[in-house]
């Protein structure tokens, strides 16, 4: 506060911070391979194999994917690279802004009825974000669709690995 008012009192204009936090640190998406973003470890606690390394073409260039799926509890995971920063995800409607590890995401929610789905786009970089996605293919054992805050929990969990594992802070 005591900068800010000082430079209010120099004359001088102040820019407000944009909608994340500063970044612990940057993340390079365009060098890192996608599928070490889950250890062995973790693959196993999820119940997955190695990732499916995958490449596509999205209307702002091409994406790199890496995916894993449990046919058993009917979850797929994903990590993508995205050639904008997270905030383009900011107009998806009735997507919020949230904080996971110190970064900025943009969560977005999608089908929460039937094959409720959860993105997570993570502010890595001033041009790029990371786009983790979780989506729930299966009911429950009483039949029921996952609820789409259980779906997001596992997002923000995976973000975290994520995060670790491809250079993030705390890596």
């Amino acid at each position: 506060m005591v900068i800010v008012a000082g430079a209010a009192l120099a004359g001088c204009s102040v820019t407000p911070p944009g909608p994340f936090p500063e970044r612990p640190a940057e993340i390079d998406v365009s060098v890192v391979d996608m599928c070490t973003a889950l250890t062995a470890e973790e693959q196993a606690q999820l119940g997955v194999g190695a990732g499916e390394a995958r490449t596509a073409e999205l209307d702002n260039g091409p994406t790199r994917i890496c995916g894993w799926s449990n046919y058993e509890d009917g979850y797929n995971y994903g990590v993508q690279t995205i050639a904008d920063g997270a905030e383009v995800a900011m107009g998806i409607p009735d997507s919020t802004v949230d904080v996971v590890d110190g970064y900025g995401v943009v969560v977005e929610t999608a089908q929460e009825t039937v094959a409720p789905r959860c993105a997570l786009y993570v502010d890595v970089s001033e041009t790029q974000a990371l786009r983790v996605q979780v989506r729930a293919i299966k009911n429950d054992e009483a039949g029921r669709t996952p609820s789409i805050a259980s779906v997001c929990e596992r997002a923000e969990a995976l973000t975290s690995s994520a995060l670790r594992n491809l250079g993030g802070a705390g890596s």
